[in-house]
């Protein structure tokens, strides 16, 4: 028994506003009962004050052992403060923070500095938002998007910060999940990479640079310098190409094989300076009569090639007799008068390869030269 329950069953009978004394010589107990009830109670109220102040005491202590683990945790907490600012300016970079449930963000003393803005410059509500829209940025908008990432993921931007000075960033994104699956917090770190950019994107340039100078030289290795069209090595090269393509497409292919009749006549004659003119006018010529697609080139001296995919033998007759004409009528250069060509063609046939093709029309062409020039003549 404790000494509260003792005290309430010892006093606990006595009338309340009668005299204790009266009550205890008016009842069966002897007089020596009277010291020790005291006695008991003086014990008992003792044991309480006692308990009340061990309680006291405890709660006096726990109150310190709390208040000395905040003052810890207040300290850790300012020595990572401290690390985090430090390694923000060492490494240029800032952190951000975005609530999606409360929209606020927040921007580290490094973000600050990334966008020209002193670090000790207090944020009002707000300023964030502006700084963002000022330069096109909706980085709330891009989280928002990728809110079902898990893994972390990086966005760009391009930048003017306060200070007017251009800079690339780099935001490297991480979705905080809470328990019910949804976006908790997005955190960012934000990089400086503008140094890099700039590397990559000369590096580009000059990548570029050199795909355009390597197909300008491709280009002028496989172009006749002296009329401008495809030279024997590129006709070869895409005549390959187009047999190949017509075998697999079963399409037509026609290939027409065409010489400047006695042209060494206009250079014994005129001189090899209005040689090369006429040559330069042919070759215009042959290439208006062409279309897209089609492959007109010089392949030597006085002799050209013209390769017209998809075109039937009656539809390439058509055009090769046009360009007869044509050469006839308007291949005056002075001081030389029009001159003629002869021509001859074939059509793609089963097993022909871009030799046999180039073979037949060749064989066509000495045809039409043999049977008086100035004519088109088809291979057998």
């Amino acid at each position: 028994m404790d000494s509260l329950d003792f005290l309430s069953k010892t006093i606990g009978a006595v009338p309340i506003g009668e005299p204790a004394a009266h009550w205890a010589l008016g009842s069966a107990i002897g007089p020596g009962v009277v010291p020790d009830i005291l006695m008991a109670v003086t014990f008992a109220l003792g044991l309480v004050s006692m308990a009340a102040v061990g309680k006291v005491v405890a709660a006096r202590r726990e109150t310190r052992k709390a208040a000395r683990l905040a003052r810890k945790r207040a300290r850790s907490m300012a020595d990572l403060l401290r690390t985090v600012r430090m390694a923000e300016t060492i490494a240029g970079i800032g952190i951000w923070q975005f609530d999606p449930k409360t929209g606020t963000q927040q921007w580290s003393d490094g973000l600050k500095r990334l966008f020209g803005i002193d670090a000790a410059e207090q944020f009002v509500e707000g300023d964030a938002e502006t700084l963002l829209f000022a330069n096109d940025i909706d980085l709330i908008g891009k989280v928002e998007e990728r809110a079902d990432e898990v893994e972390p993921y990086t966005l760009q931007f391009d930048i003017y910060g306060y200070d007017g000075v251009a800079h690339s960033i780099s935001v490297q994104a991480c979705n905080l999940m809470g328990g019910d699956g949804s976006v908790h917090r997005v955190v960012a770190v934000v990089r400086d990479n503008t140094d890099q950019v700039i590397r990559e994107r000369e590096l580009e340039s000059k990548r570029i640079e050199a795909i355009d100078e390597a197909r300008h030289a491709r280009k002028l290795a496989e172009t006749d310098a002296l009329t401008g069209l495809a030279n024997r090595r590129r006709v070869m090269r895409e005549l390959d190409r187009i047999v190949m393509n017509a075998r697999v497409t079963q399409m037509p292919l026609v290939m027409v094989m065409f010489d400047i009749d006695h042209f060494k006549k206009v250079n014994d004659t005129h001189g090899h300076p209005a040689g090369d003119k006429v040559l330069q006018r042919v070759a215009r010529l042959a290439n208006g009569q062409s279309r897209r697609g089609d492959v007109v080139g010089r392949i030597g001296g006085e002799e050209f090639v013209w390769i017209i995919p998809g075109a039937s033998d009656g539809m390439a007759r058509v055009m090769i007799e046009r360009l007869r004409q044509v050469i006839a009528s308007d291949s005056g250069v002075d001081p030389v008068s029009n001159i003629t060509v002869s021509l001859g063609y074939t059509g793609i046939q089963a097993g022909d390869t871009a030799l046999s093709l180039f073979a037949r029309a060749d064989g066509a062409l000495y045809d039409a030269k043999n049977s008086g020039r100035n004519r088109v003549r088809m291979a057998a």
